[in-house]
C-alpha cells in the first residue's frame, strides 16, 4: 500500500509537471485605434477587410529577428490593395509564451478596411 501511494504521488507530479511545460498562456493588449490613415472625405468606398501580423520569436527571454513596424504594414496593405487608405484600424499585441517561460513569440497585428476615395 506504501509503494502504490509513492508511485500515484510520483505520476500525478508527473502528469502536473508535463501539463505546465505543455501549457500555453495568449495576452492580448491593444495598441491603438485610428479612425483613417489619411484624411478623407465622407464619400469613399470600401474595397476589402484587411489584417496583417507580424511576429519575433524569443527563446530564453533573448529575441530573435525583428518585427516589421505598423507604418510599413498599413502602406503595404494600402498599395496591395489598389487603395487610398485605411479606415477603422486597430493595432493590437498578442504574446505567447508556455507557463515556465522558455519560449515564445510576440506579434504585432494590424486590422481595417481599405478605402478609396470618391471624386
Amino acid at each position: 500500500m506504501k509503494n502504490f501511494t509513492f508511485v500515484f504521488k510520483t505520476g500525478l507530479l508527473g502528469i502536473i509537471g508535463v501539463c505546465l511545460l505543455a501549457s500555453c498562456i495568449v495576452t492580448r493588449h491593444p495598441f491603438g485605434i485610428i479612425n483613417s490613415t489619411e484624411p478623407l472625405s465622407p464619400h469613399y468606398v470600401v474595397l476589402d477587410e484587411v489584417e496583417r501580423s507580424t511576429c519575433s520569436p524569443w527563446f530564453l527571454l533573448i529575441p530573435f529577428g525583428s518585427k516589421t513596424s505598423t507604418e510599413e504594414i498599413i502602406t503595404d496593405l494600402i498599395k496591395e490593395n489598389g487603395a487610398d487608405a485605411l479606415v477603422g484600424v486597430t493595432v493590437e499585441n498578442k504574446k505567447s509564451l508556455f507557463v515556465i517561460p522558455i519560449m515564445g513569440n510576440d506579434c504585432t497585428i494590424v486590422k481595417g478596411q481599405a478605402v478609396r476615395a470618391l471624386p
